[in-house]
C-alpha cells in the first residue's frame, strides 16, 4: 500500500511539474523563474562603470547558454596549497561528513572547508570577479562555498541517485550562479567529468520527455544521453566554470572504481544592499546543509 502511494505521489508532482517545465524550460518551477530576470535587469541598471569587456562576454554566454568557461587559472601555487589542503583534511571524520543518499561514503563534503583550506579564497580569481561584477552589476554575496570528494559507484547503484549522478535542474531561483572549481588532476569525461547542457539543449530537453531525475523519454532520452549535446568540465585543476545550475541539466560524472575525484564550488546570488567591492568572504558562515543526516 505504501509503494502504491509513493507512486501515485510521484505521478502528482512529476505532472503538476510540466507545465511549468513547457513555459521555463527548467525544474525550478514558477516561484524561482518569476521576475528572476527583472531582478537582474534592476541590478544592472545601477551598474556604476565600464566593465571589461572579456568578462562582460562571458557574462552575456551565462545569460544566453547558462554557462562560461573562463580561460584563465588560479596561480599555480594557489592550487597547489589548495590540492595538499584537500588531501590533508577529506579523511579526516571530525572535519568531514558522508552524505550519499544511498551508500553514504561516495560522497564526502568538508564541513567548513575555508577554514580548513583558506587557500580556497584565492580560487576566487580577480577575472572571476569581472565576470561576477559584470553578471551582477556589482551587487552580488557569496551564499556558501563547498569542497567534496566523490567516488566510484558500483553499476547496479548508478540508475539511484546518490550525489547528482543523474541528470537533473536545480531548484533554486534562476537568478543564483555557480562558479565550480577543478582542483582534481587529469580529468576526463570518461573518468568522472562534471557534464552539463547549456540552456537550449535544456529546454529541448524538458519539453520533449524529460520525466525527472535521470528520467526521459523519446526525443529528451536521446538528446539527454547524446555524448556531442553535453559540455564536459574536462580542465586541468585551477581552471573554473560558472554554470546556472537551475537552467542547465546536469550531472556528476562517475569516477572509475578505486579512484575519485575532488572539486570545489563557490554559490553566488544578488544582494541588493551593502558596500560594492567588500571582501566577499567577510561574515561567511559554514554552509548549514553540510551536516550529518543530510544528503548531496
Amino acid at each position: 500500500m505504501v509503494a502504491i502511494r509513493s507512486r501515485v505521489v510521484y505521478a502528482r508532482q512529476t505532472m503538476a511539474a510540466l507545465p511549468a517545465r513547457m513555459v521555463y524550460g527548467n525544474d525550478a518551477w514558477a516561484r524561482n523563474n518569476k521576475g528572476q530576470q527583472r531582478t537582474l535587469r534592476d541590478l544592472r541598471t545601477r551598474q556604476p562603470g565600464p566593465i571589461d569587456a572579456v568578462a562582460q562576454r562571458l557574462a552575456d554566454q551565462i545569460d544566453d547558454l547558462g554557462y562560461a568557461l573562463p580561460e584563465t587559472a588560479a596561480a599555480p601555487d594557489v592550487v597547489r596549497a589548495v590540492q595538499d589542503g584537500y588531501a590533508d583534511v577529506i579523511d579526516d571524520p571530525a572535519a568531514t561528513v558522508d552524505m550519499g543518499r544511498r551508500i553514504r561514503h561516495v560522497v564526502r563534503y568538508v564541513k567548513n572547508p575555508l577554514q580548513h583550506v583558506p587557500a580556497m579564497r584565492d580560487l576566487l580569481t580577480p577575472s572571476a570577479v569581472d565576470v561576477l561584477d559584470a553578471f551582477y552589476a556589482g551587487w552580488w554575496e557569496i551564499q556558501h562555498v563547498r569542497m567534496w570528494r566523490i567516488a566510484h559507484i558500483p553499476p547496479h547503484e548508478q540508475r539511484f541517485h546518490h550525489y547528482g549522478n543523474q541528470w537533473h535542474c536545480d531548484q533554486h531561483p534562476t537568478t543564483t550562479l555557480k562558479l565550480f572549481v577543478q582542483i582534481s588532476d587529469g580529468v576526463t569525461p570518461e573518468n568522472g567529468a562534471f557534464r552539463f547542457h547549456d540552456v537550449p539543449n535544456t529546454r529541448r530537453i524538458m519539453r520533449t520527455g524529460f520525466i525527472d531525475n535521470g528520467h526521459a523519454v523519446g526525443p529528451a532520452r536521446r538528446l539527454m544521453e547524446d555524448p556531442r549535446s553535453a559540455r564536459y568540465f574536462d580542465v586541468p585543476a585551477g581552471r573554473s566554470a560558472f554554470c546556472n545550475t537551475t537552467r542547465c541539466l546536469h550531472r556528476a560524472g562517475i569516477p572509475p572504481e578505486g579512484t575519485t575525484r575532488g572539486m570545489v564550488q563557490f554559490t553566488f546570488v544578488p544582494r541588493t544592499s551593502g558596500p560594492r567591492g567588500a571582501d566577499p568572504f567577510a561574515g561567511l558562515r559554514p554552509d548549514p546543509n553540510v551536516a550529518e543526516g543530510n544528503f548531496a
